[in-house]
């Protein structure tokens, strides 16, 4: 089973984790675990894109394992929406697998 979680915390932290394998097919050939890697990959990019455009306060968490992945950012005041929007974007497309493949995909979402 694959989780996933988007969160928002007080002091503004958004953060994005996945973790676990999705098992319905072999390690490489598992379309799901593909496919949830890759939004992976695209929030560790917009966020490495927002820190690059100067629009977070600090160095973003990135870290990007074998059935795990952890994203976390704390954007500038005025770069908040541009931020959530970019988390917001990849939580569609784990909503998406969630709902096609509940029984591989578990999604925790944040509200916005």
């Amino acid at each position: 089973m694959i989780e996933v979680r988007f969160s928002v915390g007080e002091d503004k932290t958004v953060s994005m984790e996945m973790k676990g394998h999705a098992g319905s097919a072999p390690k490489g050939e598992d379309l799901i675990c593909a496919s949830a890697t890759m939004l992976a990959y695209t929030a560790a990019q917009a966020v490495q894109f927002l820190w690059e455009n100067g629009q977070l306060q600090c160095k973003p968490k990135i870290r990007l394992e074998d059935g795990k992945a952890q994203i976390v950012a704390i954007p500038k005041e005025d770069s908040a929406a541009q931020v959530m929007h970019a988390f917001w974007v990849v939580q569609c497309g784990a909503h998406v697998l969630a709902h096609n493949y509940p029984g591989h995909v578990r999604l925790e979402a944040m509200r916005v």
